[in-house]
């Protein structure tokens, strides 16, 4: 069984690019603008299911054109949505992402809304019929409900530790897959080299995997209790927004289908420099058959 669900932001994104940052206080015409959806745990679905893997997205939306367009998207790529309650009178977690084309990189503005997580509205009864249940650390009341009925089942419990949100540390020790950005395990573990992070935070919580992303440096991963480096891969970047979100969806892909971790790194890694040669999200996601032939021709590694 290779299914995936994942509770967690849900996000519209309004993305506007530019050759460089603005100045303050100024009027200035955009190259580009577009929406999109997303958030770390649901493009991380869209991922998956860009590359086959069966995903669910289970959280509530509002009941307006918004949700509405975040429930199409979700379907449009492939993400079920059975497990989305609609809510009314209520508004939309967004964001307003400006992209530097220049340099690469992304600033983003961003405003939660006002969804209530209540856990009763949203429905897990099926849970068992999952491999693993991804986390990102929002939406709690209800990514909590969801942990006691994935242990209950056996079910993997997979968690994007891009940031450390209040109430995330109480639910460390439930999880299986851990994957943390150099932020988080830095924040969590108050040590700044990363490989005494890694063994801090495996002492303290006890995950089956545990990596540390560090964007371009790579990042590391605990493999028969040593802590090992993995390159990552040199390429023009376009666009950064959403290369933590597909390095997810991509190693969840890996170790579905008997990866190694250092393969899954690997693999998970090449899928993010892919993404990143491309502006926007959900587009730019490389096929199964890109990210291969991108592996095979040995890239330099950073």
């Amino acid at each position: 069984m290779k299914k995936v669900l994942g509770i967690g932001a849900a996000v519209l994104d309004t993305i506007i690019e530019m050759d460089s940052y603005p100045e303050e206080d100024i009027k200035i015409k955009a190259d580009n603008v577009f929406k999109t959806g997303g958030g770390p745990v649901s493009n991380a679905l869209v991922c998956l299911a860009k590359l086959g893997i069966e995903a669910g997205y289970a959280g509530i939306l509002p009941n307006n054109s918004d949700g509405i367009y975040l429930r199409d998207e979700f379907n449009r790529y492939g993400v079920d949505t059975k497990h989305v309650h609609f809510a009314n009178n209520k508004s939309a977690f967004t964001s307003y992402i400006i992209l530097n084309k220049t340099k690469g990189t992304r600033t983003c503005v961003f405003d939660r809304g006002d969804i209530e997580n209540d856990p009763n509205l949203v429905s897990l009864d099926d849970i068992d019929q999952y491999s693993i249940l991804h986390l990102d650390g929002n939406a709690l009341p209800i990514a909590k409900k969801a942990i006691e009925a994935a242990k209950a089942s056996h079910v993997k419990i997979s968690l994007d530790a891009g940031t450390l949100y209040p109430g995330v540390d109480a639910i460390l020790s439930d999880i299986d897959i851990l994957i943390a950005s150099e932020d988080f395990a830095r924040t969590l573990t108050k040590e700044s080299d990363l490989v005494k992070a890694v063994r801090i935070i495996r002492e303290l919580y006890h995950p089956e995997i545990l990596v540390v992303t560090a964007g371009k440096e790579g990042g590391y991963y605990l493999d028969n209790d040593e802590v090992h480096h993995y390159n990552a891969y040199r390429v023009e970047a376009v666009d950064t927004n959403g290369a933590g979100d597909t390095f997810h969806g991509a190693f969840l892909y890996a170790y579905l289908n008997g990866y190694t971790i250092q393969e899954a790194c690997r693999f998970a890694s090449a899928t993010s420099a892919l993404k990143c040669q491309k502006a926007g999200m959900r587009d730019a996601l490389p096929t199964k058959e890109e990210i291969t032939a991108f592996i095979n021709k040995g890239e330099t590694l950073c």
